[in-house]
C-alpha cells in the first residue's frame, strides 16, 4: 500500500495562547497570521507540500487576514474549519451554541476564502458524539480532531491544574480519557462513540508513533535528530501520517517581539532558524517514499477498513 502524508496548520491567534496561560488578552498581537503564515507557506513551497490550514473565523475581523486566507488557497492549500471563536468548552455548549460555532465558522471561512471548506478540527482536540453530528450536519466531510497521545493528555491536565492553583485559570479543558484508546490510523467513527470504529464520519487522527506525536511542538522539543528519528518511526508504523503544526510554531518570542509573559510557552524561546531546520528535516523524512495529500483529497475505504492501527 502506498504511503501518504497530510500536513495541517492550526492558525491559532496568539490571543488563544493568552487564554491558555491565563494572560491578559489585550496584549496579544496578530503575529500568527501576519508573520507565521508566510513562513509556513515558504517552507511548504520548498518541500512541495500542499497543506490544510485550519482557521478560526472570528480572526477574519482583523484587517488583512481574509487576504492571507485567499493567498493560501491560491497557492493550492486547503482551508479547514477551526470554529467561529475557538471555544475550548465547545463540547459543553448547548446544541444551538455548538451549531453557531461550527456552522457559522464554516460559512464565514468559505465566504472569505472563496473556497469550499469540508474539514473540521476542534479546539483542544475535544470532541463528542453531539459535536460530531453537528460537524456532519453542517456540511463537513471529515474530522481531524482525535489526538490519542497519553503524554500530551497528562501534561495538559497538569498545566491546567497548576494554573488553577496559581489563580490564573486556563480556559482549556482536559477532555475525555477515552481518546487515549482511539484508533491511531484513519477510521470511520461510531456515531455514538467517536473514539471507536463505526460507519460514521471519517476521522484522521493526529499521528502518534510509540507515544511520539507528529506535532510541531514535539519536533521542537525533540530537536533535529530526535524529530527525524520520530518521523522515520512513524513512517515505518503507519501507512498514513497526519502531521499537525500550529502557526505559533514558526514564531519566536524575541525575534517577533512577542508579549514577554508568553515565555511560559517554552517552544517560543527557540530560535526560528533552528525550528525551521528541524521541521524541514522531519517533513523530508516523512515524505521520503510517500505522497503528500490534502485531507480533502484523501478517501477512506468501506466502514471499518483502514490502515494499520
Amino acid at each position: 500500500m502506498a504511503r501518504t502524508v497530510s500536513v495541517g496548520v492550526d492558525i491559532d491567534a496568539l490571543v488563544h495562547y493568552h487564554r491558555i496561560h491565563g494572560l491578559p488578552e489585550g496584549r496579544a498581537s496578530n503575529a500568527a497570521w501576519r508573520d507565521a503564515l508566510p513562513r509556513f507557506s515558504e517552507m511548504f513551497e520548498a518541500l512541495g507540500v500542499k497543506a490544510t490550514f485550519y482557521a478560526v473565523a472570528a480572526d477574519l475581523a482583523i484587517p488583512g487576514n481574509a487576504d492571507r486566507l485567499r493567498a493560501l488557497v491560491a497557492q493550492g492549500h486547503e482551508i479547514g474549519n477551526h470554529t467561529l471563536n475557538h471555544r475550548y468548552d465547545l463540547t459543553r455548549m448547548t446544541a444551538d451554541e455548538r451549531v453557531v460555532e461550527v456552522g457559522q465558522g464554516r460559512y464565514r471561512l468559505e465566504h472569505a476564502a472563496e473556497a469550499e471548506v469540508v474539514g473540521f478540527r476542534a479546539p483542544g482536540y475535544n470532541v463528542n458524539a453531539d459535536l460530531l453530528r453537528d460537524v456532519a450536519a453542517t456540511g463537513h466531510t471529515y474530522d481531524t480532531s482525535v489526538f490519542p497521545c497519553a503524554p500530551y493528555y497528562g501534561v495538559k491536565a497538569g498545566v491546567i491544574g497548576l494554573l488553577g492553583a496559581l489563580g490564573r485559570p486556563s480556559q482549556s479543558i482536559v477532555g475525555t480519557p477515552r481518546v487515549l484508546f482511539a484508533p491511531r490510523a484513519p477510521y470511520r467513527m461510531d456515531p455514538n462513540e467517536p473514539h471507536t470504529r463505526g460507519d460514521g464520519l471519517p476521522e484522521f487522527p493526529v499521528t502518534v508513533a510509540a507515544g511520539l506525536p507528529m506535532l510541531g511542538h514535539a519536533f521542537t522539543a525533540l530537536g533535529r535528530r530526535g524529530a527525524v528519528a520520530a518521523a522515520q518511526l512513524a513512517a515505518r508504523l503507519h501507512d498514513h501520517v497526519t502531521v499537525e503544526f500550529h502557526a505559533a510554531d514558526l514564531l519566536s518570542l524575541d525575534e517577533d517581539r512577542l508579549e514577554p509573559a508568553l515565555a511560559a510557552q517554552r517552544d517560543l524561546r527557540v530560535p526560528l532558524a533552528r525550528k525551521r531546520e528541524t521541521f524541514e528535516a522531519a517533513l523530508r523524512a516523512l515524505l521520503d517514499g510517500a505522497t503528500c495529500v490534502r485531507l480533502c483529497d484523501l478517501r477512506l475505504g468501506p466502514p471499518n477498513e483502514g490502515a494499520r492501527a
